[in-house]
């Protein structure tokens, strides 16, 4: 069988508005890929050991409309459609000048196939690379250069080695905008390798078998690049330019919308708005303001219930003192609270007073909300620990030696709070 399309000249790198194609299985081979992280989408390959690796097939094809990872584009999403199945194509990389698709199954070598892209993702995609060549060349038109760029699910950015004035964002914005109006085409030239610029090629792209792309945008910027780019200028829509950040000393990130995303964006913030203007009761332009109140206004409820807080301590810490000083014991539940916080304030005002021996139970929270559990005085740490080892609160986890014991309380079960407090009336010291 002929060797398959090296990357670079892929019918996706030809042709880019392809949605459809014919082909043929070269190879198939079974690899293990890395689990998926656990804050990342849910995988759709089986997972086939202990150790979490994955099951997948890497299916080499003599051609392909499913663009390999590379160039800051990420790869295609799709479907292989062999005569019998179809196996989503869950992300296609590339081995030297090979492209490699990952599907759940395995297909055998000479299956004729048939290839469907993801569109919606592919056609987003291109919108968001040209719209980069673009930002760049305009950057590059006030001295500044793209050091990175990076195509995110929902924002890009390139990485610039200075933060750009407010101004300067604008009048970038509205350049690129104005060529997008201009309707400028976009096309790929297979130059001379001599002529190409080779300091950006991945360092295992074999240039001298490989084939090298210049990606032009009319005669305003020329670009080595790999990846899938659209037509015109136009069909990019518009650009907006959002927030910077900075990253790694002078260097600046500047984040970007193009095309469809502006539009999503706009919807997104629409709502978000809308949202605000109900809960805030007022009206868009006054929102900041709205919020700035009522930031004051929680500040100067923090430092009253500070205050409130220390003349309930000064009461409780009494209380607890005085039942120490009648039956050795005192207990305190509060299902107000979840943390150790206000118990910590308690024991410190304690320590104020007269000191009397015994033994203080103070436990906190409610329900799924959890609490804390703290034991002070004379053999907390054997109190404590029976609370625990008895599972009179199922949910308690801690420890603790000699006169501390503390532990949190992931859940509160029903009836937990009563057996707590039976426990301490029973308790004798």
């Amino acid at each position: 069988m002929a060797a398959s399309a090296v990357v670079g000249a892929l019918a996706c790198q030809v042709d880019s508005y392809l949605r459809n194609f014919e082909t043929t299985v070269v190879s198939c081979r079974q690899i293990k890929t890395a689990p998926p992280s656990k804050a990342g989408k849910k995988s759709k390959l089986p997972t086939t050991s202990s150790d979490g690796t994955q099951e997948c097939f890497e299916v080499e094809l003599k051609d392909t409309i499913l663009f390999p990872e590379g160039g800051g584009q990420p790869s295609d999403h799709g479907v292989i459609a062999t005569p019998d199945a179809e196996f989503p194509v869950l992300g296609i990389r590339r081995a030297l000048l090979t492209a490699l698709h990952q599907v759940p199954k395995p297909i055998e070598p000479n299956t004729p196939v048939k290839l469907e892209v993801d569109w919606k993702r592919r056609f987003d995609h291109m919108q968001q690379h040209s719209g980069q060549h673009l930002i760049s060349a305009i950057l590059d038109q006030i001295q500044v250069p793209t050091l990175a760029w990076s195509l995110g699910e929902k924002l890009s950015y390139v990485e610039l080695p200075r933060k750009l004035t407010d101004e300067e964002v604008l009048e970038v914005e509205d350049r690129c905008n104005d060529v997008i109006r201009q309707g400028i085409d976009i096309w790929v030239e297979v130059p001379d390798k001599d002529l190409v610029n080779k300091n950006k090629l991945p360092d295992d792209y074999d240039a001298e078998r490989g084939v090298l792309r210049v990606v032009h945008i009319g005669n305003l910027d020329a670009n080595p690049c790999c990846g899938t780019h659209l037509k015109n200028t136009r069909e990019m829509g518009s650009i907006a330019l959002l927030h910077q950040l900075p990253v790694r000393g002078s260097n600046s990130r500047l984040h970007f919308l193009i095309g469809d995303r502006v539009r999503e964006y706009a919807r997104e913030s629409n709502t978000l708005t809308r949202a605000l203007n109900s809960r805030l009761s007022c009206q868009t332009e006054e929102i900041e303001l709205k919020i700035s109140r009522l930031e004051s206004q929680l500040r100067d409820s923090l430092k009253r219930e500070k205050l409130w807080m220390a003349d309930v301590v000064k009461a409780e810490a009494a209380l607890v003192n005085e039942a120490l000083k009648l039956v050795k014991k005192s207990y305190v539940y509060r299902g107000d609270i979840v943390g150790l916080d206000y118990f910590n304030s308690l024991v410190a005002e304690m320590g104020k007073l007269e000191p009397s021996s015994g033994v203080v139970i103070l436990a906190s929270g409610a329900g799924k909300n959890g609490g804390a559990l703290l034991v002070i005085g004379d053999g907390a740490d054997m109190v404590g620990s029976k609370i625990r080892d008895d599972c009179i609160i199922k949910g308690l986890k801690g420890g603790g030696k000699g006169a501390k014991w503390q532990g949190k309380i992931t859940q509160w079960e029903k009836g937990e709070v009563e057996s707590l407090k039976a426990f301490f009336d029973r308790l004798e010291v």
